[in-house]
């Protein structure tokens, strides 16, 4: 915030301005804004544990990075790892990217952060693991929700086998298809302000709670420091040259199938062909073929 600016002048400043142009759907702004704002973060988990933030009274990120700093486009994995209450581990992915194999990954993930134990830590001293995907579209369309949850049930009883751990998908494209009771939550607002792609919007969701106008006001900020929008831009750039080449490889996989398939059916005519003048060279020497 500028100095000699109240937080209505700045606030109304932000408002006339146009589009974000990285907003929190971008990974590294996602963990650049919640690494810098407790409070931010404090509110995204409310809604996405269905926590009151009174009860929230420590949430550490466990894997901060150093804003700015050039990041391994390739390897750099930018969800952010917390540790909630001292007891609690919650993994934030935010991910508008390819989800084609995510329900595995998602898995594998969830699985390292629950079996990390200290050396000489007992099972019981696991704690409850909470991998959140925030998607750009459901890795299952057959279970397609705004916000699902997954966990070791019995299938027969529905009983929950261990209550330690858990996935949860919060699918964006299902922001306009939610009922009106849903519309009215802190998860919406919050799912409104992934989605939102102007400054105008954002200014409207900030009235809604504390929380998002620290997150609105921080992503301001960040915005206007050119070394993180860089490391912004290098993010998305990633992403699509990373497209790009899987669009090209399932290009070249489905022609090299075609070639394949041409190459297949022309051997398939070539025995065809063989067989037929066989068949006439055994009938001119009075040999039947029996069918």
């Amino acid at each position: 915030m500028e100095k000699n600016m109240t937080e209505k002048e700045f606030l109304a400043a932000i408002q006339a301005e146009d589009t974000v142009p990285y907003g929190l759907a971008n990974d590294y702004m996602f963990h650049a804004v919640l690494q810098s704002s407790e409070e931010a973060l404090k509110g995204l988990l409310s809604a996405l544990m269905y926590i009151p933030e009174a009860e929230i009274l420590s949430c550490t990120v466990l894997n901060p990075i150093m804003l700015g700093d050039v990041i391994n486009e390739k390897t750099c994995i930018l969800d952010i790892r917390v540790l909630l209450n001292g007891n609690r581990q919650i993994n934030l992915e935010m991910q508008m990217g390819d989800i084609s194999n995510w329900t595995d990954r998602s898995v594998f993930y969830l699985c390292k952060m629950f079996t990390d134990l200290e050396q000489g830590e007992d099972y019981t001293d696991t704690k409850t693991s909470v991998h959140i995907g925030i998607l750009n579209r459901t890795p299952l369309p057959e279970d397609a929700a705004f916000y699902n949850e997954y966990a070791l049930l019995n299938r027969k009883s529905g009983y929950e086998f261990n209550g330690k751990f858990i996935l949860r998908v919060l699918d964006l494209s299902y922001l306009d298809k939610v009922t009106e009771e849903e519309r009215n939550t802190p998860l919406y607002y919050w799912a409104s302000v992934f989605k939102a792609q102007t400054w105008k919007e954002l200014m409207i969701l900030a009235e809604k709670s504390e929380s998002i106008k620290k997150a609105v006001l921080k992503l301001h900020e960040l915005t206007g420091e050119e070394k993180i929008r860089l490391q912004c831009e290098a993010r998305e750039r990633y992403w699509m040259d990373w497209q790009s080449s899987m669009k090209a490889s399932r290009k070249e996989g489905r022609e090299e199938e075609r070639k394949n398939t041409e190459y297949e059916k022309k051997r398939a005519d070539k025995a065809e062909e063989q067989v037929k003048k066989l068949r006439e060279l055994l009938e001119k020497n009075g040999i039947s073929l029996k069918e």
